[in-house]
């Protein structure tokens, strides 16, 4: 997978800067606080926040200025985030990785300081979570398997022009993300996972 992402990445660059620059690529990390969706059924289920910690989030995305205004992307994310303990049971850490494609507006073209709108859609891969019975050797149980699901946030941001083809950036984005596939229905059947990474970043222009 890094390779064929290593070539997509250089393919990109090589036609952005083909097409007189307007082509690029934005790294970013940050936090990610989850939401209070259900995160099994049942009376005395958890919610997402009773079994994780706010997690965090790495993103990449490859970009297109269409027009001084439009900016179309593609990404990848990774988040995280830690598993707590609740009514005596030990959550794994909740891993998920997304693909996605979106587009961001831009307001204020010619400015240093341009605020933006944006939003994704694609898909998710939810890593299989695993729960533990602290002090007893061994015992642990399948909560979730590995599943793909749907993806897409919605957020904003404001950009800083730090030289004529760099600029750094604050990015808040509310992301949804499809259902955790049950490994012990109905006990661990959730809602989809909800997170609100705050993110900061760079962005190079080719």
């Amino acid at each position: 997978m890094f390779v064929a992402m290593a070539m997509f990445l250089s393919l990109f660059a090589t036609s952005a800067s083909g097409a007189g620059g307007t082509g690029g690529i934005s790294l970013s990390a940050g936090l990610t606080p989850i939401g209070n969706g259900d995160a099994g059924s049942g009376s005395g289920a958890p919610t997402y926040n009773d079994a994780y910690d706010t997690g965090w989030t790495g993103r990449i995305e490859p970009y297109y200025d269409i027009n001084p205004l439009v900016r179309g992307q593609v990404g990848v994310a990774y988040n995280q985030w830690g598993g707590k303990t609740f009514s005596s049971v030990q959550f794994e850490d909740l891993k998920v990785l997304t693909y996605y494609v979106g587009v961001k507006y831009r307001f204020r073209p010619n400015f240093n300081i341009r605020p933006y709108i944006v939003g994704d859609i694609g898909a998710a891969h939810i890593y299989g979570v695993r729960i533990f019975l602290p002090g007893v050797p061994g015992a642990q149980s399948q909560y979730w398997n590995n599943s793909t699901t749907v993806f897409f946030d919605l957020g904003g941001g404001v950009e800083f022009y730090i030289a004529p083809k760099v600029s750094c950036f604050l990015d808040i984005r509310a992301q949804w993300t499809g259902v955790p596939s049950s490994a012990h229905p109905p006990n661990s059947d959730s809602n989809g996972i909800d997170g609100f990474p705050i993110t900061a970043g760079v962005n190079f222009t080719f």
